[in-house]
Order: C-alpha cells, then sequence, then structure tokens
C-alpha cells in the first residue's frame, strides 16, 4: 500500500489558493478601475452641470482610487476654481503637473487663473512652460504669453512669440494687431506699420488697428498717410474722427481747413460741446500765431459754449485760460490755469499755461513747479530739445526763487544733455556760487564765457562771481 505524503496534497490546496487570491486582486482592481472611471465621468458631468461643490466631492472620490491620476487633479483644480477656492485649484493643478510633466494643461490652467488675478508675470511663466511642451501647435497660446508678458511690463519680450503666432498662415487680425503695440512701444515704428497694415488686409473693419495706424505715422512724421487713415475712419461720420481730422489738418498748419471740417461737422451736431472744444483750440493756435482779436473772440465764443457741455472740463479750462494770457489778463489766467491744474483728469498742456502765466506774475515757484509736473506727465514724449529747454527754465526759476540746490540739480541736468550750451553753463555757476562751491562756480563760469562772451545774462554773473 502506497503511502501519501502530507506535501503532495498541500501543493493543489496552495496552486487553488494563489488562484483564488488572484482572482480576488484581479477583481478588485477591476472593480476599483471601474470605479474610478464612474467618479470622474460623475464629475464631469457635474462640472458642466454648475454643481461643482459635488463635482469636487466626486474627483475626490476617483483620487481615491486612483491617486496618482493627473485627470482627476486637473478636473477638481477647475470645479475648485469655480466656486472660487483659487488656492486649493492651484494646489491640485501643481499636482497634476508633477505628475504628468509633459501634460500642458494643467500649466494653462494656472497662466489663465493668474492672468485673470491681474498677475501677468506668474501668469507668463506658466504660460511659457505650457508652449515649450506644444512646440508652437498652438498660436492662441503664443498669443495668451505674449500678452501676459506685455500686460506685465515687458513689451519687448512679448515680441518673440506673438511674431511666431503672426507668422502662421492662420493667424488672426488682432495677433498682428497686438505685434503692432509692442513694436511701436518698443520704438519700431516701421514694423508697426507692416504688422497694422497686415491686420487690416485681414480685418478691414478692426477699427483700432486703423486708428493706431493713423496715430503711428503721425508719430513718424507722415501726415499724409496719417490723414488718409482718418479719413477713412471719418466716412462713418463719427464725432470723435471728424475732430481727428481736423486736429491733424492744424497740426499741420492747415487752420482755415481744420475751421472748416470742424464747422461743418458742428452743423450737424450743433451742441457737441467736443466739437466746440476742438474748434476753440483751432482759433487759440491762429491767435498764437497772428494775435489778430477776431481769433481770440472766436476761440473765447467757442471755449465758453463748450466748458458748459460735457467736454473735458481742464482741456477747456486750459484753453481758455491761454486765450485770456493772450489778452493780457495774467491774473485772471493764472486763476483759470490753477483750476485746470486742480481739475481731474488733468490736461498736461494747462501746466506749461500755468508756467508762462505764473511767471507773468513774478510767482517763480508755481512757474517752476508747473513745469515739473508738466516734466514728469511727458517724461520721453517729449524731444530733447523740448527738455533742455524746459530744465533750464526750471533752474532759472528756482534760482529766482532761492532755491539753489534744486537750480544746480536742474541746471546739471541740462548740461550732461548738452556740456557746451552757455547759458546753461552760465545759470549753473551762479547756482554753485549761492550754494558755496566758488571753485566750481568759477570753472564752470569761465567755460561758458569762453563759448559765448557776450552774452549779457554771463556778465552780470561774471560781477557776481569774482
Amino acid at each position: 500500500m502506497a503511502v501519501t505524503r502530507p506535501w503532495t496534497r498541500l501543493v493543489p490546496a496552495l496552486v487553488l489558493l494563489a488562484a483564488a487570491v488572484a482572482a480576488a486582486l484581479f477583481y478588485q482592481r477591476f472593480s476599483a478601475d471601474r470605479e474610478y472611471q464612474r467618479l470622474l465621468a460623475d464629475g464631469d458631468k457635474l462640472l458642466a452641470a454648475g454643481e461643482n461643490y459635488r463635482a469636487v466631492q466626486a474627483f475626490s472620490g476617483a483620487l481615491a482610487f486612483r491617486p496618482q491620476s493627473m485627470v482627476a487633479y486637473l478636473r477638481r483644480g477647475e470645479a475648485s476654481r469655480a466656486q472660487g477656492r483659487d488656492e486649493e485649484a492651484i494646489r491640485d493643478w501643481r499636482e497634476a503637473t508633477r505628475l504628468a510633466p509633459d501634460a500642458p494643461q494643467p500649466l494653462i490652467e494656472l497662466g489663465d487663473l493668474f492672468d485673470a488675478r491681474g498677475d501677468f508675470g506668474q501668469a507668463a511663466a506658466w504660460y511659457e512652460q505650457a508652449v515649450e511642451r506644444l512646440k508652437d501647435e498652438d498660436p492662441s497660446l503664443l498669443y495668451r504669453l505674449a500678452l501676459a508678458r506685455y500686460r506685465s511690463g515687458a513689451p519687448g519680450a512679448a515680441i518673440e512669440p506673438l511674431a511666431r503666432a503672426a507668422g502662421r498662415s492662420d493667424a488672426t487680425a488682432e495677433a498682428h494687431y497686438l505685434l503692432a503695440l509692442l513694436y511701436r512701444d518698443t520704438n519700431t515704428l516701421a514694423r508697426a506699420v507692416q504688422e497694422l497694415e497686415a491686420a487690416l488686409t485681414l480685418a478691414p473693419g478692426l477699427t483700432a488697428a486703423r486708428e493706431e495706424l493713423a496715430d503711428v505715422h503721425r508719430a513718424m512724421g507722415r501726415p499724409v498717410d496719417e490723414m488718409a487713415q482718418l479719413q477713412m475712419l471719418a466716412k462713418g461720420g463719427d464725432v470723435v474722427r471728424r475732430i481727428a481730422i481736423g486736429q491733424a489738418e492744424a497740426r499741420q498748419g492747415q487752420l482755415d481747413a481744420a475751421i472748416g471740417t470742424l464747422t461743418h461737422a458742428l452743423a450737424d451736431a450743433p451742441n457737441d460741446s467736443r466739437l466746440l472744444l476742438a474748434i476753440g483750440r483751432v482759433y487759440l493756435a491762429r491767435a498764437e500765431r497772428s494775435h489778430d482779436a477776431d481769433s481770440i473772440q472766436r476761440a473765447t465764443s467757442a471755449l465758453e459754449q463748450a466748458l458748459g457741455g460735457t467736454a473735458r472740463r481742464s482741456e477747456g479750462l486750459a484753453l481758455y485760460g491761454r486765450v485770456l494770457y493772450l489778452t493780457g489778463n495774467y491774473p485772471e489766467a493764472e486763476r483759470i490755469l490753477r483750476d485746470a491744474v486742480a481739475t481731474s483728469p488733468v490736461d498736461p498742456e494747462a501746466f506749461g499755461f500755468l508756467a508762462d502765466a505764473a511767471e507773468r506774475m513774478s510767482h517763480d515757484m508755481t512757474a517752476r513747479d508747473a513745469l515739473i509736473n508738466l516734466d514728469a506727465l511727458e517724461g520721453d514724449t517729449a524731444t530733447a530739445t523740448v527738455r533742455l529747454e524746459r530744465a533750464q527754465r526750471i533752474g532759472d526759476l528756482s534760482l529766482r526763487a532761492g532755491d539753489y540746490r534744486l537750480a544746480a540739480q536742474w541746471l546739471g541736468r541740462a548740461a550732461d544733455t548738452q556740456p557746451d550750451d552757455a547759458l546753461t553753463l552760465g545759470l549753473l555757476a551762479e547756482a554753485r556760487w549761492r550754494m558755496g562751491d566758488v571753485e566750481a562756480a568759477r570753472a564752470l563760469l569761465a567755460k561758458a564765457l569762453a563759448a559765448d562772451p557776450r552774452n549779457p545774462r554771463l556778465q552780470r554773473a561774471a560781477k557776481l562771481i569774482r
């Protein structure tokens, strides 16, 4: 009789047990996967229906079954953001990015969130990473990256991605338009013109692009091209555009044509204070040129009517104050111009007009402060010559007011710009003398007299600085 060994009976039992365990594990995994898929699908439906709180619960349930799911983190982040729980959304999208470093969608979501918050630097950083993943396949993403960089104050950095988007065959008019703004802001005006023209080729009715093109032509000193664009804009009869045409004509010295354009528009809109303000400005320009009583009277009449309407009040007061200045009524001109610079939004030219009126009244501190404010508002948009003359004038007014330190500061700035200007050097010498810097004053005066020995102002300074 054969002896049955215990282990021979144990082997089949172990095999059966292993098969049962494997089957149980397989079923468990299958069941978990099916539950994960169900919860993910439920979350998507709830998210689409706007039931964001329940959507978050569904996606959280899906993550319990599959903790490494990038999709579940992505979707839960979307649901959290829809509830206004931005920090939770950020955490989920960061985790989604960690789990799937090559996936662009979480990066785009993070960029969109920071863009909506107004944190354009952060938005640009996330968009840039997404662009690297997609390799220029999505031109709209390149556009978003460029726009975020532009809004963060880096127009130069925004050009490269947008140029890639605009260079595609499917580029939009908006992409060309934004690229033109970037070229404009980086003072690459010829390229700005090319991009604006490309935008208008794709979308002839893109008014903003045509308005910008007129402005760029003006900045480039192309009055004929500027006028051509303005004429096209004015075909619809819009008052603002007809005013722009009149003002462009006035800038070109065509004052009669400008008056004709504006008065013709006024016939169609007799109570429009914007037109009256523009007409007053043109008559003022004529009065500045010829000082004839008729132009002054017409400017006064138009501006008084404009100030009774809804036109920009600071601009109206500035122009009205300037008319009073031309009539020789300096006290009233200064009073009106003080009101102009105190009215928001302030018209920058009011500061220049106020400086003239205050200086006539020997109110040197008022005149000086007005010019300093004007310089701050205009910045580099003013020409180098204008800024040099303004710095010289501020220094001279400061000298008269006894503020020698500020005088030296502004005159030093003017001397750095134009080191051989005799008058600037002489005024700076006087400021240095008043501050007690005798040696520097003498050296500056000697250089000034060598350049212009007969200048009466320098001769007076020579009597002071010995």
